[in-house]
């Protein structure tokens, strides 16, 4: 072999190596693109023009628990159980415009933000799809609307309570009138109970007023028992709805310092998740209230009892987070639980929830009292 062929031979080498080297760094720039997709927790696919699935990323594959490969080939609608065509479907609608479509897609019980961009592999039309889970996200966005028409229907029972107030200042002084004026025992007993009942309504007005009062923390001395049983009185009419039994088992208890509006909010919400608890209960409901005084710790403690299905284990740990609920939206916002928790914390005490044995729950809060108890 003479120079010149030795020369070819290594240039021919020389140039060998560099396709390798060159195919080599494809191959690595290809395989850090797909784990780079991978990576991604949304759904990454690519559909031709039949629907048919082309490419897609790790969490597309494991979202059917199958291998990328025998999802190459399927078509989308079959694996989604989409309707197609149909004139609202995102992919539908970037099909037929060659432009890129943003849309909301339900799927059961979830909610996916799908966005579709129309690409090309070589000559082949084909549609890059990017699907979001943004279930919880709309749960969030659905609850916190909630909220904020609860805070609106508060400042409108504070109006309308006003507006009772004053035809029920009248209806109090006329039965009163007329129990001082009549000489009939029986009018009069007839006024009396004319009064009574406004009287029970005065007492549920007062009750709302304080209830929806937006007001800045102010604490002072007050019995406890007397909050439960304001709590208790605007719940009177949803108990008696549900026929649900009140048992009260009041303790001789000194004065806290609170702020009875707070606390009276945190003893409703509870109260309110135990009515929703016994509502479709096949036994008549029965709430145990019980009150006590711990006079070495110092602390008053409130056990609020239901009869109810009690508490799932797995949620127990989390029924005091800020939205979490197993209730449908239109039934609970998540946050009732969650500010009660607030309120509690923030007056120094604790609270705490736990099943009963044979079923139901409790609802244990504990709270700093004052030093001495009151006069008989």
């Amino acid at each position: 072999m003479n120079g010149k062929q030795s020369g070819q031979l290594e240039e021919s080498r020389e140039n060998q190596r560099e396709k390798e080297i060159a195919v080599e760094k494809i191959l690595t720039s290809q395989m850090q693109w797909q784990e780079t997709i991978d990576a991604i927790s949304d759904y990454i696919f690519v559909i031709d023009r039949d629907r048919k699935v082309r490419r897609m990323n790790a969490s597309f594959s494991r979202r059917f628990n199958t291998h990328p490969r025998e999802l190459v080939g399927q078509r989308i609608n079959e694996l989604f159980s989409l309707e197609v065509p149909h004139e609202k479907c995102a992919l539908d609608r970037a099909i037929a415009t060659r432009a890129p479509v943003l849309d909301e897609i339900v799927l059961g019980d979830e909610t996916y933000m799908i966005s579709v961009f129309p690409s090309s592999f070589g000559d082949e039309e084909v549609y890059v799809c990017i699907m979001k889970d943004v279930t919880e996200m709309k749960r969030l966005r659905d609850k916190i609307y909630h909220s904020y028409k609860l805070v609106s229907i508060g400042q409108l029972v504070s109006g309308v309570a006003h507006e009772i107030n004053n035809p029920l200042t009248g209806i109090l002084g006329f039965a009163e009138l007329i129990a001082m004026k009549t000489g009939d025992e029986t009018v009069r007993t007839e006024a009396v109970k004319i009064r009574t009942a406004a009287e029970r309504c005065r007492k549920i007005v007062e009750s709302l007023l304080c209830f929806s009062r937006q007001q800045k923390p102010c604490r002072s001395l007050e019995y406890v028992n007397d909050i439960i049983e304001k709590a208790l009185e605007l719940r009177a009419y949803w108990l008696r709805v549900h026929n649900i039994e009140v048992v009260r088992r009041y303790g001789e208890i000194p004065m806290a310092f609170l702020d009875i509006q707070q606390i009276q909010q945190a003893i409703v919400n509870i109260l309110v998740n135990a009515e929703q608890a016994m509502a479709d209960r096949p036994v008549q409901g029965r709430l145990v209230i019980e009150t006590a005084y711990d006079a070495e710790t110092r602390r008053i403690t409130v056990r609020i009892t239901d009869n109810g299905p009690g508490i799932p284990r797995d949620f127990i740990d989390r029924i005091f987070d800020p939205f979490f609920t197993t209730k449908p939206v239109d039934q609970g916002t998540g946050l009732g639980l969650s500010i009660t928790y607030g309120i509690i914390t923030e007056h120094g005490g604790t609270i705490r929830a736990e099943n009963e044995e044979g079923g139901g729950a409790s609802f244990i809060m504990v709270i700093p009292a004052n030093q001495k108890l009151p006069e008989p």
